[in-house]
């Protein structure tokens, strides 16, 4: 009689749990995920990337929800598979070896000698394929990025990797012609539209469900811009000021009132076309 061979422990997921996404994060209660334009459109690179083992960029200014989208679509395409690194500043190559080193789970401590470090990392890759996600890649010297295009490889095309950032990510990429062009895909996100925001944020918290259109707008308009960052600041305290005294209505004078609790920056309306 045979016997069915050992299924292989599966590992633990990387990627963190939903709730610790940021407009999810804060402790709100009823904050649903909604199906952006962006998120359907993160999630066919994602697709892409890891049907061809491809290099994918991600880019865009902070607080639109780009982590969130990507995290989303990982934990629904690899949820067991994928290597999330996140670094600070400047962080050496010493630092980007070791971080992929422990993420991968290889054993003892990286060799001091960058290019035995690197084959193992290189071999660990092509007998375990994984996704490899550098999250907040502007951080990124032109070294790492460029030892991020030979961890790659061409022939081997080791694994599919998803470069994840704001600010400057897109210049630096442009700055490393080898890894620039072998980048398939490229997806920039961009602030909700007026459309988007009336179509989303109703469904995205129960305070918004029956708002008068025109008053989403008008809080779009003086502090949401676009973002999911700032929404989910907006109906955090919103929650709370409705929570701890039921007499108030959701207006426009309690929409001002959250306004004043927010930076004066963010209050600002931006100019629309």
């Amino acid at each position: 009689m045979t016997t069915a061979a050992p299924t292989p422990p599966s590992r633990p997921s990387q990627l963190p749990p939903p709730t610790t996404d940021h407009y999810l994060n804060l402790g709100l209660t009823g904050a649903n995920i909604m199906a952006t334009r962006a998120l359907s459109e993160t999630e066919d690179r994602i697709k892409k990337a890891t049907k061809y083992n491809a290099i994918v960029a991600i880019h865009g200014h902070v607080g639109l929800g780009k982590t969130f989208a990507v995290h989303t679509a990982l934990r629904r395409h690899a949820p067991d598979t994928t290597v999330r690194l996140r670094f600070r500043q400047a962080a050496n190559m010493s630092e980007v070896r070791g971080d992929l080193w422990r993420a991968l789970g290889l054993p003892g401590t990286p060799p001091n000698s960058a290019d035995d470090s690197g084959r193992q990392i290189k071999e660990a890759l092509e007998d375990d394929p994984r996704v490899l996600l550098f999250d907040e890649a502007q951080w990124l010297s032109k070294t790492a990025l460029e030892y991020i295009r030979d961890l790659w490889g061409d022939d081997a095309q080791r694994a599919p990797i998803l470069l994840v950032g704001s600010g400057n990510l897109r210049q630096k990429i442009l700055s490393c012609p080898g890894l620039h062009s072998r980048i398939l895909d490229w997806y920039q996100f961009t602030p909700l539209t007026p459309t988007e925001v009336q179509n989303t944020i109703p469904a995205y918290h129960p305070i918004w469900s029956d708002t008068h259109p025109d008053l989403i707008l008008y809080t779009d308009d003086h502090s949401g811009h676009g973002s999911f960052r700032n929404w989910a600041k907006i109906t955090l305290l919103l929650h709370d000021a409705l929570s701890d005294n039921p007499e108030l209505t959701l207006n426009k004078d309690l929409i001002r009132w959250v306004f004043s609790r927010l930076d004066s920056t963010q209050r600002l309306p931006p100019q629309r076309d």
